[in-house]
């Protein structure tokens, strides 16, 4: 599969968004209205659009129509963000991905050029939020990206629907150092993932029930488990998703309030490695 990456400027393109955001998120209730979005766009904001093309279709970066026998251009992913009130940074509202294409690089494609046109506009880093149950995107965000988080947002978004509907919005405030070596090492020639024997666990975890956390570890480095799948907790069991919320609450803002970092992640099981910084 070839994908072609480019900013969206054009209304009918814009308008393709608002269908992706339903389709990635399952909240039709919340997505970005189109007006909006061309208003962000005129006014500094970074929309582009991730297309699936065929290898043999003459597919120019200002081309809309149709391909070579017909083939249209699949959008199959996008990435927004805008301005903030720091003009060294950038901040990445939304990355998404349809799920048939998620797993396949499109997001980090879509990465890697945000990072290209953030630094080309004078910006120093890019900050996103993401959900730090989520594994899939824990891993996504510290592993592949080599972006940290430190700070923590109780409930960020208030209630939601779709995929995040039955429990606090909580966020991972992302910090994203565009001109570091180690994010660039990570989107380009990706370390193995770090050795964690006999690095100390700060909360107790017995299959997927949290049941309390070490509040008094000193090491460097530190671990973190999460749930294995934290969506299906969600849909399945949603009296233990609250007490994963509420534990994982405690266990980050209490090791952050003591100078920890959160700087990467490992699998099998899932668990954060938190740095002193």
């Amino acid at each position: 599969m070839q994908v072609l990456i480019r900013e969206l400027h054009e209304p009918e393109e814009i308008a393709e968004i608002p269908r992706l955001e339903q389709a990635i998120w399952n909240d039709p209730s919340d997505t970005i209205r189109t007006g909006t979005l061309m208003a962000l766009v005129h006014e500094g904001a970074l929309l582009a659009g991730a297309y699936r093309v065929e290898a043999t279709a003459p597919f120019s970066l200002g081309e809309k129509a149709q391909g070579a026998g017909g083939f249209a251009p699949e959008l199959v992913g996008f990435i927004f963000g805008f301005p903030t009130n720091r003009p060294t940074d950038h901040h990445s509202h939304m990355t998404g991905v349809l799920p048939a294409y998620q797993g396949s690089q499109v997001g980090l494609l879509l990465k890697r050029f945000q990072r290209d046109w953030a630094l080309s506009r004078g910006y120093e880093r890019v900050v996103w939020t993401f959900d730090p149950l989520r594994s899939l995107n824990a891993h996504f965000n510290l592993r592949k990206l080599g972006a940290t988080f430190h700070r923590y947002i109780p409930n960020c978004y208030g209630n939601m629907g779709g995929i995040n509907a039955g429990a606090p919005s909580d966020r991972a405030y992302a910090v994203w150092e565009l001109r570091s070596a180690r994010v660039y090492n990570r989107i380009y020639a990706p370390p193995p993932a770090p050795r964690t024997e006999g690095l100390p666990q700060a909360n107790l975890v017995e299959g997927q029930e949290p049941l309390g956390f070490q509040p008094d570890l000193s090491e460097p480095r530190i671990l973190v488990e999460i749930p294995e799948d934290w969506g299906q907790i969600l849909q399945t069991n949603p009296a233990l998703a609250l007490r994963w919320r509420a534990h994982s609450r405690e266990v980050f803002e209490h090791y952050f309030a003591r100078g920890y970092q959160a700087t990467d992640f490992v699998r099998s099981p899932n668990r954060y490695v938190l740095e002193r910084r």
